[in-house]
């Protein structure tokens, strides 16, 4: 596959223009003027579809979701919905029949590359969906920079696992994998991917916090990956604080020169009465510490907030203390600070707010909020560090 990429147009009395371009990483079929689009990964799965206006998603365990945006007030939400197999199917049938109707104009040399689209019917996606639910636990959250990258479970679950507003990792145990588990795993993660893993531009260690595991196998997880996977990918990965400080500058330089580019912390809030109601037990030296040792080794910060926390109630003192916890960081270019909308909650959490006599805050609430705290840090953002919104509702693998 050359590194441009190769684009073929055809006229139809039926769609109008179609255009199929094939890149170095995906396949993208357009029809015009409908503007209608299927994009496809380099196995021939599909990845995305674009119909009538309506955007659809597949993950790699083969479930499919509509992603739509409502406006109220002149702000956006989005949603994310399941849709059934049948309504999947159908958006995929139409592409094959498109496909299938320009095979023939198309050069010989990509007709390999169209066949392996056309053989991914609902039957095979569905043993693929099945393929990668035998690889992986379920991959829960990742930060909204690396939806995108090849995730690798060097552990599963969460070492803490009681925090009152989380239940990612509630469904299994928490387990270090040996050097042999991580090679299989792998191993088996390589070959599901085949070629589609052009998609994939990052690693991501998985699950809570990889980086909990002893420094010298973790040493030796990335020396597998190297040799597994190769060094051209950067490699992210989340940490918590108590993990942070147990690892010393120089332990992060050392994972920095194997590739860690960039970590990210839960740190959720600056106020400890907040954190205290969040049953996450930190202390804001912790995290200045934890910092500054990853900015002496190299590594890059990217801090999650949770607003629309403890809700009205605790709105103006999480802000006030985040705000005054983000100047004691050494943050800057390359650092980011997520603003993560806390607004579909878990029954534990909603115990704890109905005790304290708290109002669980609507979206909108939760909107202005936000709106609220980037406004108050805005001013970071001249060190160059990226402040954004993070949905984890959008989030699909």
């Amino acid at each position: 596959m050359s590194k441009t990429a190769k684009i073929y147009q055809f006229d139809s009395l039926d769609y109008g223009k179609i255009l199929l371009t094939i890149k170095p990483h995906a396949v993208n079929l357009f029809t015009q003027p409908d503007n209608d689009l299927w994009t496809f990964d380099l196995e021939g799965r599909p990845i995305g579809m674009f119909i009538d206006g309506v955007n659809y998603r597949r993950t790699l365990s083969n479930h499919y979701f509509q992603k739509d945006r409502i406006c109220i007030d002149g702000e956006d939400y989005r949603n994310v919905n399941p849709i059934g197999l049948g309504i999947a199917e159908g958006l995929i049938v139409n592409a094959h029949k498109l496909l299938s109707d320009i095979r023939p104009k198309l050069p010989l040399e990509i007709h390999p590359m169209i066949d392996r689209i056309l053989s991914q019917n609902m039957p095979v996606l569905e043993k693929n969906g099945q393929a990668f639910n035998d690889i992986y636990l379920p991959i829960s959250i990742l930060p909204p920079d690396q939806y995108m990258a090849m995730v690798i479970q060097i552990t599963e679950g969460c070492n803490y696992n009681r925090c009152t507003f989380c239940n990612f990792y509630r469904d299994r145990p928490f387990k270090i994998k040996t050097a042999d588990e991580i090679e299989v795993h792998i191993d088996r993660v390589l070959d599901f991917l085949g070629e589609g893993i052009k998609l994939r531009k990052s690693i991501f260690l998985a699950d809570a916090n990889a980086l909990v595991m002893p420094q010298n196998r973790l040493m030796g997880a990335l020396e597998i990956i190297q040799k597994k996977i190769g060094s051209t990918r950067e490699i992210f990965s989340f940490i918590d604080v108590f993990t942070g400080i147990r690892k010393s500058s120089v332990d992060f330089s050392n994972l920095a020169d194997m590739g860690l580019k960039r970590v990210y912390l839960g740190i959720e809030s600056g106020d400890p009465e907040l954190l205290e109601l969040l049953h996450k037990p930190q202390f804001t030296d912790d995290i200045i510490d934890l910092a500054e040792n990853l900015k002496r080794g190299g590594i890059q910060l990217g801090v999650i907030f949770l607003t629309g926390a403890g809700g009205w109630d605790y709105h103006a003192q999480h802000m006030n203390n985040s705000q005054a916890l983000l100047e004691k960081l050494p943050l800057g270019k390359g650092d980011i600070i997520y603003l993560s909308e806390f607004y579909e909650t878990n029954p534990e959490y909603e115990t704890v707010l109905k005790k304290q006599g708290i109002l669980q805050p609507n979206r909108q609430d939760i909107r202005k909020m936000t709106l609220d705290f980037k406004s108050q840090i805005q001013e970071i953002s001249s060190k160059g560090v990226i402040i954004s919104t993070y949905d984890i509702q959008q989030f699909l693998y």
